[in-house]
């Protein structure tokens, strides 16, 4: 399996997550762009944390459980998934704050 596999394969188990998580780093960068604060930045990511934790709990809920079948036969396991899913989401918030840091900051 090629990398461009895992990367449309992890897109596709994790859109929900981020979808949701990049509309909340996107209200995150506005916030942040009206005047820069530290411990905003602080509390956006504890609110993330929250965010993403109810996100995944719905999801895994909602989700049809033959459907994590197909990724599991590909090789790939739920932990595998969510965790790239979530790592994602959050280095996406981490590069959107650093970016309103060096232009506000």
């Amino acid at each position: 399996m090629t990398l461009r596999d895992r990367i449309s394969l992890t897109w596709r188990y994790g859109k929900v997550i981020f979808l949701i998580g990049a509309v909340y780093n996107l209200v995150c960068a506005a916030f942040q762009a009206g005047g820069f604060s530290y411990t905003f930045l602080v509390d956006s990511f504890i609110i993330k944390a929250a965010i993403i934790a109810i996100t995944v709990y719905l999801v895994i809920q909602v989700r049809d459980r033959d459907a994590i079948f197909f990724y599991i036969n590909l090789g790939l396991t739920r932990r595998k998934l969510l965790s790239s899913a979530i790592l994602i989401d959050f280095l996406a918030l981490a590069i959107l704050m650093t970016i309103m840091f060096f232009i506000h900051g």
